[in-house]
């Protein structure tokens, strides 16, 4: 997984059509600062009803709460 928890970032690194991509001002793609906050600990203890808060509306609902934590328990946190 390299240090990632949700696989979008992988695509978006290795899409060859990215390579026409050029910087924007899209709000929906800036993070929460809420999750951007958050401590390895907090990762790790991420509560379901935290998941549900934060990811809300987000295509990391796809992967579920489940999905998630087992990612998480992958990181060196």
């Amino acid at each position: 997984m390299d240090n990632r928890v949700f696989g979008c970032d992988i695509c978006m690194d290795v899409c060859p059509w990215n390579r026409f991509a050029r910087h924007h001002n899209e709000t929906d793609f800036v993070p929460k600062s809420q999750m951007m906050e958050m401590t390895k600990s907090d990762w790790k203890l991420l509560a379901e009803q935290s998941f549900l808060n934060l990811f809300r509306g987000t295509p990391v609902m796809r992967t579920k709460y489940a999905g998630l934590k087992r990612n998480i328990t992958f990181l060196d946190l």
